[in-house]
């Protein structure tokens, strides 16, 4: 890789290791970011990163799958979901210029 070419940052398992408004790719290949209220809510609500690996996973079927589904949500295109402990909050994203931004909108289930 040139210098010139950018890099692509993977995506952390850690909400504390994101910077706000930087530009990961997750393992589906996708660019995602985050705004500082979205990791303030992660680090509060997420503490084991389900939500973190839902989003790395990308998109599933709703049902009985961890990962990005549909967002109900006006201007929200997809939301994260998990199951068992902490599966009653979703975490919505946005596409913005082609990068998928969690601007800190948390619903409960």
């Amino acid at each position: 890789m040139s210098e010139t070419e950018p890099q692509e940052l993977e995506l952390p398992n850690r909400w504390q290791e994101i910077r706000a408004d930087e530009i990961y790719c997750s393992s589906e290949g996708r660019n995602v970011s985050f705004s500082e209220t979205q990791l303030q809510l992660g680090i509060l609500y997420d503490s084991l990163g389900k939500h973190l690996k839902a989003i790395n996973k990308g998109i599933v079927s709703p049902k009985g799958n961890s990962g990005l589904v549909p967002s109900e949500e006006s201007g929200y295109e997809f939301k994260s979901k998990i199951l068992g402990k902490g599966g009653d909050r979703r975490f919505h994203g946005k596409i913005v210029g082609g990068i998928l931004h969690f601007p800190g909108k948390m619903t409960n289930h």
